[in-house]
């Protein structure tokens, strides 16, 4: 987890609020900030901290009470799969993807833990329809309630793929998972072979985050806000079949190994980039095949 503690940090965030995967702040706004502080990273060491200093200052304004802007680490949130040849060189057709499921298995079936609120499982279906605009057909479909199951009832992470259910579960006691505090969420599966995926689940850590509607939800004590549509639309697309995507390769792609977190912060989009992996995976239906 890192906070808002150098220049470059909070640069590459206005690049990202400039590109309006964050709905908080105007374009007008951020391109202008962003602008003087590229001229300042151009000059000396004092105008890097007078520069350094006078952001900090604007952001005062942009930090929620009792929160703070947080970017945090999502690379430990699965397991590292075998993956698809060419799945980390970035000039491949396959950059980015280890699997996915067999066409015939479409829709994928997922059942909500019963401890997700209404408003938590609403998030979540549509961090769903996101991916599937994206390919241009149905990829989920929800069953309801994985009645008198949640996260907590399974003794380790993996124990939950031994059932036939696909779920969607809240973890209040984190430490089951063997993942570390700072995890937002991890995405797990199987398959008949390493590329084929027949089964997965998510879980989301309610123990040391609170996550819901990063634009109503405040945060409690430790506990920061993430957005629960943001983190699911990550872990979703693991479970879809891809993997992270370095920020140097696609800087506005929700699957870079770190998100924003924080009281207003959310990333509801995913890239161009996204969507061709996407649709590399699933193929595409009308208009979505004009990515363009």
């Amino acid at each position: 987890m890192h906070k808002i503690d150098d220049l470059g940090f909070i640069l590459n965030a206005l690049k990202v609020l400039r590109s309006g995967s964050i709905a908080f702040l105007s374009t007008d706004w951020t391109t202008k900030t962003l602008k003087t502080l590229e001229d300042y990273m151009a000059g000396t060491a004092f105008r890097y901290v007078g520069a350094l200093a006078s952001i900090l200052m604007l952001f005062g304004g942009f930090v929620a009470c009792g929160s703070k802007m947080y970017q945090v680490s999502v690379a430990d949130d699965i397991v590292t799969p075998s993956a698809s040849e060419g799945s980390d060189d970035p000039t491949s057709t396959m950059y980015g993807i280890h699997g996915g499921w067999d066409n015939l298995s479409l829709p994928i079936p997922f059942a909500f833990g019963n401890e997700l609120s209404e408003a938590q499982q609403t998030m979540i279906a549509q961090a769903m329809a996101v991916w599937e605009k994206a390919v241009g057909k149905k990829l989920f479909k929800t069953t309801g309630i994985h009645e008198g199951v949640d996260g907590d009832v399974f003794p380790n992470l993996f124990a939950s793929l031994n059932d036939t259910i696909n779920g969607q579960y809240h973890n209040a006691d984190w430490g089951k998972t063997g993942k570390s505090e700072f995890v937002l969420a991890t995405a797990i599966w199987k398959g008949p072979s390493g590329q084929v995926i027949d089964t997965g689940d998510v879980h989301y850590n309610d123990q040391f985050y609170v996550i819901g509607d990063a634009f109503t939800e405040t945060a409690d004590g430790d506990r920061e806000v993430a957005d629960r549509w943001t983190v699911a639309m990550h872990e979703l697309g693991h479970l879809l079949g891809l993997l992270h995507v370095d920020e140097e390769v696609d800087g506005l792609s929700i699957m870079n190994p770190s998100l924003f977190i924080g009281e207003g912060l959310a990333a509801r989009r995913i890239s161009k980039g996204d969507i061709e992996r996407v649709q590399t995976i699933y193929g595409c239906d009308g208009d979505a095949c004009d990515v363009d």
